[in-house]
């Protein structure tokens, strides 16, 4: 069935619906940055505050960085893997959204 401008109504919803595409990569690359740059700050942070209030060694301080840093650094992995087999893509970020939100405000 055409509309008044001799399109149908597929074309019409197809047109409608763009991708963002490269409109979005700042912000993504703002994200990222800003979480790495957080990350980095914490790691040394979490350096000192084990050596002075566990009284660890800071041999096992560092493994215990580096295993914490490796372990977030594959979790996106596993993420993937559940959003594209199981949840689907928007379940998973509204999902990882919320957990990280409850996250923040337990640790507050």
């Amino acid at each position: 069935m055409d509309n008044e401008k001799g399109t149908s109504s597929s074309d019409l919803t197809t047109r409608q619906r763009k991708p963002l595409g490269w409109k979005a990569m700042p912000y993504i690359i703002g994200n990222e940055t800003l979480e790495r740059l957080a990350t980095f700050g914490l790691m040394a942070n979490f350096m000192v505050y084990m050596v002075r209030e566990y009284h660890m060694d800071q041999v096992q301080a560092v493994t215990l960085i580096n295993t914490w840093s490796a372990l977030t650094n594959f979790a996106p992995i596993i993420g993937a893997f559940i959003s594209d087999s199981y949840t689907g893509k928007f379940n998973t970020i509204v999902f990882g959204s919320i957990a990280e939100l409850l996250v923040i405000f337990f640790y507050l």
